[in-house]
């Protein structure tokens, strides 16, 4: 057999391999047609959406939203801050080309400080997989046990969380940059804290930046579901008007919501412009030809310039956690550590009965289930939007007219997918298709196709205008320049989003259990409910082997398109 017969069949088998995966997760997250095209449903949807409307505008109630949607942005902000101070020492001592293998490991001796190091960077991965696979609604009910009702816990459970996505998802960035720099530089005796600062961070830089952004917009969406479970804000208020069957008050909220999302947007997509944020691997090199392109300032205006930014967003920080209350005086008094102590240890030891762990196999399936579908659902859905959203010619951005009228209704539509949370999109579809993993699928796959859609469409837009320009003058249509010009560029990008959302998904969908969504999620309700904490433990220990799991693979695939890239690089 021949080398190429021999790579041909391997992709076949993984061809093979990836449909009866999604065959399978499409059975366990019970996808079917028929609920969709039940008039009954048709009429309860209907008298749903009818029920909203007149919105509540009454002066009163418009104080009270606006006053939630800033208790929101402020848990966001100051959850974000923390998320970043707690991911970046971890993600850093997790890079394993630093501490772990690669050829800046290769010469060294293995001393007992090497081994310790690799021992250290090897617990940090762990301890970030910890993190993010617990879900935040359970961080938040313990940090709630620990200080009480508040913003506090929201703001808490945001920085754990966050922090574990945020550090995982840059210690993958710091081990896939390119390994040229750092072999230089290891080779002028430089240190491993020089080979970081001058090697891997310039590299890392604008993806860390585009992710950190990312991680703030997940926040504000999740600071809103946390108010679910006492943490003020939209989420909270939200929950009292369903219990009291207030629908006008809930589109007012959410419209709240939605003019957050829009100026998170807004401020996220200025930084993004100054930073090239999304831009990948390379695509900043036409700053440096003098092709009739923007001309770049002057180091001293530029230096200037990050200083005033700087300046201001650590003024939001501090503002934000001051409003939150994490410096009020007896928020962390000595017994908050043990009550949370206390809660902890009553979940062990963890429920690992035969019949238990029987019973747990059927929802965590459906758990993935709903995480595959619904993040294929999305990424369909985001990159229909995404790419009709997109200009990646800035001059036709310029041109006022049926198109550019149609990306700004995409991007609309984009905004109001993602600003309404998984946990709201859930109860609409269980009038549509019942109570079920099914509905928790459609779910993620409304919110996501708007997350993933939007990242879809800052990125093609942020590629090097170059090679689409010349593609342009010969006469390409819009599917080549994609094909051709974009896609090579952005594809790694684009692919480690949709990864990191999936992720994500699998954690979400366990929250959607809690709003009869099936899955994991009714499990941990029920158990925590009911104060069957070893129960709790060990859904919590399944949750982290389907995220470390998934983690796995996603890093694989990350990693070999890395290789790929570099491969074509140097080239």
């Amino acid at each position: 057999m021949t080398r190429s017969s021999h790579v041909e069949l391997r992709r076949a088998a993984v061809a093979a391999l990836v449909v009866t995966a999604l065959i399978a997760s499409a059975v366990v997250a019970g996808v079917r047609l028929s609920p969709l095209l039940d008039p009954a449903n048709h009429a309860s949807v209907t008298s749903f959406v009818r029920g909203l409307f007149p919105p509540d505008l009454s002066p009163g109630f418009v104080r009270i939203a606006a006053a939630a949607a800033l208790r929101t942005a402020v848990i966001a902000v100051s959850g974000t801050a923390l998320a970043l101070v707690v991911a970046l020492p971890l993600g850093i001592l997790g890079t394993a080309t630093l501490f772990r293998r690669g050829p800046l490991i290769e010469g060294e001796r293995r001393t007992i400080a090497a081994l310790a190091l690799s021992a250290a960077s090897a617990a940090a991965r762990a301890v970030l997989g910890f993190l993010r696979a617990v879900p935040d609604l359970v961080w938040a009910l313990v940090f709630v046990v620990g200080v009480g009702l508040g913003p506090v816990p929201g703001v808490l459970a945001l920085a754990v969380s966050y922090g574990g996505v945020l550090g995982h998802v840059l210690a993958e960035l710091f081990d896939t940059v390119d390994p040229r720099p750092l072999e230089a530089l290891r080779s002028t005796g430089a240190t491993r804290a020089q080979i970081f600062v001058f090697g891997i961070w310039p590299q890392a830089l604008p993806s860390a930046a585009a992710y950190v952004l990312y991680s703030f917009e997940c926040c504000v969406r999740a600071a809103a579901v946390l108010g679910l479970v006492g943490a003020g804000g939209i989420g909270y208020e939200i929950a009292l008007a369903m219990r009291l069957f207030e629908y006008g008050q809930i589109v007012t909220l959410v419209a709240a919501l939605l003019g957050l999302v829009w100026l998170t947007d807004a401020a996220s997509a200025a930084l993004r412009r100054g930073l090239r944020a999304n831009a990948p691997a390379g695509a900043l090199s036409h700053r440096r030809l003098g092709l009739g392109l923007r001309v770049a300032r002057p180091r001293a205006s530029r230096a200037a310039g990050a200083a005033v930014v700087l300046a201001l967003v650590l003024a939001l920080v501090l503002a934000s956690a001051a409003a939150a209350g994490l410096f009020d005086r007896g928020v962390f008094d000595l017994s908050a550590p043990r009550r949370m102590a206390g809660f902890v240890r009553g979940m062990i030891p963890p429920d690992l009965s035969p019949a238990y762990l029987t019973s747990v196999i059927a929802p965590a399936l459906q758990t993935l289930g709903t995480s595959v579908i619904g993040t294929l659902l999305g990424a369909i859905l985001g990159g229909l939007l995404g790419i009709a959203a997109a200009a990646p010619h800035a001059e036709d951005d310029r041109v006022r007219g049926a198109a550019w009228l149609g990306r700004r209704a995409c991007r609309a539509a984009l905004s109001l997918l993602r600003a309404i949370p998984e946990v709201l999109w859930v109860l609409v579809f269980i009038l549509a298709v019942g109570l079920g993993p099914f509905a928790g699928t459609l779910a993620l796959g409304v919110h996501t196709g708007g997350v993933l859609g939007k990242l879809y469409g800052d990125t093609l837009e942020e590629v090097s205008p170059l090679p689409l320009r010349g593609l342009r003058a010969t006469g390409a249509g819009p599917l080549q320049i994609l094909v051709w010009g974009a896609w090579p560029e952005a594809r790694r990008m684009l692919i480690s989003y949709t990864l990191l959302r999936w992720e994500m998904n699998l954690r979400t969908s366990t929250v959607l259990g809690i709003a009869g969504g099936g899955g994991l999620g009714i499990a941990l309700y029920n158990a925590m409910q009911l104060g069957f904490y070893p129960q709790v433990a060990t859904l919590v220990a399944v949750i982290y082997v389907l995220v470390a799991t998934t983690g796995r693979l996603g890093d694989a695939i990350r990693r070999r398109l890395e290789s790929a890239s570099l491969h074509t690089r140097r080239r």
